[in-house]
């Protein structure tokens, strides 16, 4: 059975509103034990990029974030959901700071989060 178009948002809503508040108990209670978090990138710039895998890899992945970056916003601003493939496409802007050096940068993002049994599993 698929999701609704309402059921996607709210999860994916879920999921935005849980990072943005640093609500990490929250944010693992939204994903499947058996999740894939991915962050495409050069692991040397970016030590966060890598494939995560269960809510500890969820946790590992936004501790990898907190070590590096000081977020100031983070907002999604367009979501766009397939029912059929129980998936919505997020795009937004971060504001951070890196924390060595300390330069400070917007990010425009674009996440896509797959959905299995009413959680995200994989993002």
């Amino acid at each position: 059975m698929h999701s609704s178009r309402g059921e996607l948002l709210h999860l994916v809503r879920g999921c935005c509103a849980a990072f943005a508040a640093s609500a990490l108990d929250a944010l693992c209670a939204l994903v499947t034990p058996d999740s894939e978090f991915e962050a495409p990138g050069l692991p040397d710039f970016m030590p966060w990029a890598s494939a995560h895998h269960g809510r500890d890899g969820v946790r590992r992945f936004v501790a990898a974030l907190d070590a590096h970056l000081i977020f100031h916003a983070f907002e999604p601003a367009r979501f766009l959901v397939d029912e059929e493939a129980a998936s919505a496409v997020v795009a937004g802007k971060a504001v951070c700071t890196s924390r060595a050096p300390r330069r400070r940068y917007d990010n425009q993002w674009v996440h896509l989060f797959e959905v299995a049994a009413g959680r995200v599993a994989r993002f």
